[in-house]
């Protein structure tokens, strides 16, 4: 695997290397040959542009016409001047295109013959050629003076030193680019194993974890991306691990979980107990021959019939949470909170006052976004456990209140401490302390509680102690709490 990626970066590396060099070289050569082009042109326009000041200004010191007798007389000087001043050679010509004065190894070719055309139409021309040791410019422009061309003049200069030095240039920067493409390639390659290394490593654990090792080491060192694989190699070993541990002992779970499931069928009427008691209450004070209410009598028929109708949707519930699914959904109303708890309350007081209990409310009012079979569900099945786990002759605190855009809901009940082995896993099903085995409870209130809160987005909380006080918190919809 190594070699392999070795070779592949290597190549890729050096394949990406020489294009980078060599359109980089092109690049600064193109900007330097211009560069050079653009000096050698400006040169060229400065040597035109003081040739014609200084053969004007000869003219008048000689007093000389300014015209082709006149610039006759003069090409010598000129010639002389553009040797000795430019080190350039020249020829002075008439606007015929007649020779008066060469001072320069010119000979007549298509060069100058194109140059002197150019000047004869009153135009200035530069052209430069380039050869394996030098460069050199040709510069023809006409003479001018009232309103008339009385001359042309060509100029031939080498720029031989500029060349030189634009070349050095070149070839330092050529240097210079070859000697930090091959560190950037040394470093490169160097980084390339010090990354294969652990790779290789991680290799050979996974090898040696595919023949069955799982107590294989992997020393991880890296805080790349490359260490981060390499932790999560060790976690994946040590997650395999314990599957495997899982998976032997899973049969034994998943016989112990069908004995609880078919033990809850025979005692499913731990959930049923709450609407039953209301039910019996009710039924109770109805054969009550002395009872004339006919008000009370109404109230009792409509709540046997809700809390039937409760105690069906209950069972349904409860079956499927014996199947694992999750409750069935309900459409999310406004309720008014208040209303609820003190109807269930009423309902709960005469189960309270069978075991010498009292309630102390302090009943906010509040609304939140939720269904109202399970809000009820989730009050009665607290409020109960409150009831049934209560010392005698003490009070169940309820209170609500507002707190961050939540509606709080708090029972507290004085009673016996929760034991630690059931309180760490009270929100798990099939949970039950000793008090709860004694009442044949199946450990599912406490589980069906927390599954309704989460549904709407809420949190339960127990604290343990003498006190045992169950802290409720839902989101609260479109009012502002205020104490009644």
């Amino acid at each position: 695997m190594r070699s392999s990626i070795k070779i592949k970066f290597t190549v890729g590396l050096t394949i990406i290397l020489v294009i980078m060099g060599v359109a980089l070289n092109l690049l600064i050569r193109q900007v330097f040959e211009n560069n050079l082009e653009n000096a050698i042109r400006t040169s060229m326009r400065d040597i035109m542009n003081n040739s014609r000041e200084y053969i004007n200004y000869r003219m008048i010191y000689k007093r000389l016409p300014f015209n082709s007798q006149g610039l006759t007389i003069e090409a010598g000087e000129i010639s002389d001047y553009f040797m000795s001043t430019y080190s350039s050679q020249s020829q002075v010509l008439d606007m015929n295109g007649y020779v008066l004065e060469d001072g320069s190894s010119l000979k007549a070719s298509a060069s100058t013959d194109k140059a002197a055309k150019t000047a004869k139409e009153g135009k200035a021309a530069i052209s430069i050629e380039h050869s394996k040791n030098d460069v050199k410019a040709m510069l023809s422009f006409p003479l001018f003076y009232n309103n008339e061309y009385t001359g042309i003049i060509i100029i031939n200069k080498s720029y031989s030193d500029l060349y030189s030095y634009n070349n050095m240039a070149i070839n330092l920067i050529t240097f210079i680019e070859l000697s930090v493409f091959l560190i950037i390639f040394l470093i490169s390659f160097i980084y390339l194993s010090y990354i294969i290394k652990p790779l290789k490593n991680l290799s050979n654990a996974l090898k040696s974890l595919g023949e069955g090792n799982y107590d294989t080491q992997l020393i991880v060192k890296n805080e790349d991306e490359i260490g981060m694989l390499s932790s999560e190699f060790m976690n994946m070993k040590l997650k395999i691990k314990n599957q495997i541990n899982i998976i032997n002992s899973e049969k034994e779970k998943t016989l112990k979980l069908e004995r609880d499931r078919k033990e809850f069928f025979n005692n499913v009427t731990h959930e049923l107990k709450t609407p039953l008691t209301a039910i019996s209450g009710y039924a109770q004070m109805l054969l009550d021959e002395k009872l004339e209410d006919p008000q009370f009598k109404e109230r009792a028929m409509q709540r046997i019939y809700m809390e039937s109708e409760r105690m069906h949707e209950l069972v349904l519930d409860l079956i499927n949470v014996s199947k694992g699914v999750s409750f069935a959904d309900e459409e999310k109303k406004l309720i008014d909170m208040s209303k609820l708890i003190n109807e269930i309350c009423d309902d709960m007081e005469i189960k309270a006052e069978k075991y010498f209990l009292s309630f102390n409310k302090h009943i906010s009012t509040g609304f939140i976004l939720g269904q109202n079979n399970k809000m009820r569900q989730l009050v009665i099945n607290i409020l109960d456990n409150a009831i049934k786990y209560s010392l005698r002759d003490e009070q169940i605190f309820i209170e609500t209140f507002s707190e961050d855009k939540f509606f709080v809901l708090q029972i507290a009940n004085k009673g016996e401490m929760i034991p630690q082995e059931v309180y760490n896993n009270i929100f798990e099903p099939f949970i039950r302390g000793a008090q709860a085995e004694k009442s044949s409870s199946r450990g599912l209130g406490l589980y069906i509680c927390n599954e309704i809160v989460k549904e709407h987005n809420g949190y339960i909380h127990i604290e343990n102690g003498e006190v045992i006080r169950v802290i409720v918190k839902i989101p609260s919809s479109g009012n502002t709490l205020e104490t009644t």
